[in-house]
C-alpha cells in the first residue's frame, strides 16, 4: 500500500508516526520500524511493509533493505511493499546485519559463510575470522572486517591487515570495507581500501552511520554528533546536544527528540512521539500533544500535554484526570474515574461534553462546566468513522478498509478532510490515505 502524506516546508512531513522502535536511512529514503511494520518514506510517499512475527533485525542498505528472521533473510521490495526471500536455512544462525549492510554473516558448524544480497553469492571465511573476537560483514561487495590478536583485518578479494587495534571493544563496518573500532577512550577508523587511523575520541560504534560511498561516518560522543572523513580522520562538522545519527537520505539525517532534521537543522519529519488522539473533524487533537489542522496540514496549538481530546471540527476540548479545558472557553474540575480508572476518551456532542473512563464510566457536562443529570453511566462512546471507512474489529482494530482497499494498519479513528482520509491510532500515528480522489 502507499500512504500519501501532507506537504510542508521544507519537504513532505510525516504527522506523528508514534514512537518508532528503529530509524534508518539508506541514502535515498528514510525508514522506521514500529511494532511489526516497516515504514519507508520516499518522495512524499510512505510504503508500509508487513513484517513476519520472528523478525530479528531490519537493515538499511544503499543496495536495498533487508530483514533478518529465524531461518533466513529476505529483501524488501519497495515497489510492492513485500518481502522476497533471499536465503532459507533453518540451521543457520545469523550473527548480524548492521545498518547499511548488504552482506549477511551466517554461523554454521564447522564454518562461517557470507551471503552477498545483491548477487546471492556465498563466501566461506578463513580460519582467522572463525576465532576472531569481533566479526562484521561490511555494506557492499564481498568481504568482512574483524579483529584477531589485536590486528584489524579486512577481507575482500584478498585478506589484508589494516593496523593494530589493541583492546578492541566493538566494531562496525560500512560500504566497501569502511570500518570503525572502539578502543577504550579512542576510536580507530579506516576508509575503503585505506589504512586505519586513530580519531583521538571515543565514538559509540554501535550507533555509527556510514555514508553510502563509505568515505564518511556520523558518530555520537559525549558532546553530540560528529561527521568524520575516514581517509584523514578529520572531524568535518560537529553538532552539540542530545542528537543521534540516523544516516543519509541523501544528505545527513539526525534525530533531535521528536524530529528528524538535516545537517542545517531543518525539519524533515516531525511528531516522533506517542500520543492518544481522540475525535476529529477538520481539526484533529492529540498526536504530539497538539491540535492539527488537517486541511492546512499544520499545527494549530502546541504544548497541551497528556490527556484526552475532543473536537467537532471547530471547537477543541482537552481533558486531564482532574480538569476539563474548552480551548478559548471554560476550565472546570471533574470527578470522573481516578488513578485506578483513568479517562479513556472525550467527545463533543452538540453543546455537551461526554467523558468516558477505561472501565466504561461516563459523565456529561455543558461547555460551561455544568454537570448534567444522569449520574455515571456505563456506556462507552461509539466509534465514529466516515463513510467508506471501517475497521476489522472494534475491540482489536488491526486493519482498516478505506473505499474498498484493505490496509494493514492499527486504526482507532478516521476523518475525511482536506481532500483525503486521515487515519490515526492510540500510539500517535497519523497518516493521510489517497490523493484528491480520496475525498
Amino acid at each position: 500500500m502507499i500512504l500519501h502524506l501532507g506537504t510542508g516546508a521544507p519537504s513532505p512531513r510525516l504527522y506523528a508516526p508514534g514512537a518508532p522502535d528503529w530509524i534508518g536511512a539508506d541514502g535515498h529514503r528514510l525508514g522506521w520500524v514500529q511494532r511489526d511494520r516497516l515504514f519507508l518514506l520516499e518522495g512524499g510517499l510512505v510504503r508500509v511493509v508487513e513484517l513476519p512475527d520472528l523478525v530479528e533485525e531490519v537493515c538499511a542498505s544503499p543496495e536495498g533493505w533487508v530483514v533478518a528472521m529465524m531461518g533466513g533473510f529476505a529483501r524488501v521490495n519497495p515497489t510492492t511493499a513485500t518481502l522476497d526471500l533471499l536465503l532459507a536455512d533453518d540451521e543457520a544462525d545469523p550473527v548480524t546485519t548492521r545498518a547499511g549492510a548488504d552482506v549477511v554473516l551466517f554461523v554454521e558448524v564447522p564454518e562461517q559463510r557470507l551471503l552477498q544480497l545483491a548477487s546471492g553469492d556465498q563466501l566461506t571465511l578463513p580460519d582467522a575470522a572463525l576465532r576472531a573476537r569481533f566479526l562484521r560483514p561490511w555494506a557492499r561487495g564481498r568481504g568482512a572486517c574483524w579483529v584477531d590478536s589485536d590486528l584489524l583485518y579486512r577481507m575482500g578479494e584478498r585478506t589484508s591487515a589494516l593496523g593494530k587495534a589493541p583492546g578492541a571493544e566493538g566494531i562496525a563496518c560500512g560500504p566497501d570495507g569502511a570500518v570503525a573500532v572502539a578502543l577504550g577512550a579512542d576510536t580507530v577508523v579506516a576508509p575503503p581500501r585505506g589504512l586505519a587511523i586513530r580519531l583521538g575520541r571515543r565514538l559509540d560504534v554501535d550507533g555509527v552511520r556510514f555514508s553510502p560511498d563509505g568515505r564518511h561516518l556520523l558518530g555520537a560522543d559525549e558532546e553530540g554528533v560528529v561527521l568524520v572523513e575516514l581517509a584523514t580522520g578529520v572531524v568535518l562538522r560537529t553538532w552539540e546536544g542530545d542528537l543521534r545519527p540516523v544516516g543519509w537520505a541523501p544528505g545527513v539525517v539526525l534525530q533531535d527528540g521528536a524530529r528528524l532534521v538535516d545537517a542545517d537543522g531543518a525539519t524533515l519529519l516531525d511528531g516522533l512521539a506517542g500520543a492518544g488522539p481522540s475525535q476529529a473533524g477538520r481539526l484533529l487533537c492529540g498526536p504530539g500533544g497538539a491540535v492539527w489542522d488537517l486541511e492546512a496540514g499544520t499545527r494549530r496549538l502546541d504544548g497541551l500535554g497528556e490527556g484526552v481530546f475532543a473536537t467537532d471540527g471547530e471547537r477543541v476540548v482537552h481533558a486531564t484526570e482532574a480538569t476539563v479545558t474548552v480551548i478559548g472557553g471554560a476550565r472546570f474540575a471533574h470527578d470522573l474515574g481516578g488513578t485506578e480508572d483513568p479517562l479513556a476518551r472525550a467527545r463533543l456532542e452538540g453543546e455537551e461534553i461526554l467523558l468516558a473512563t477505561v472501565d466504561g464510566q461516563v459523565a456529561r457536562y455543558r461547555l460551561d462546566g455544568t454537570r448534567l443529570a444522569g449520574g455515571r453511566g456505563r456506556r462507552t462512546p461509539r466509534r465514529v468513522l466516515p463513510a467508506g471507512v471501517r475497521v476489522a474489529a472494534a475491540d482489536a482494530p488491526s486493519e482498516v478498509t478505506v473505499d474498498g482497499a484493505r490496509m494493514p494498519l492499527p486504526v482507532s479513528g478516521a476523518a475525511r478532510a482536506g481532500g483525503g482520509v486521515w487515519l490515526w491510532n492510540e500510539d500517535g500515528m497519523l497518516v493521510r490515505v489517497g490523493g484528491p480522489s480520496a475525498g
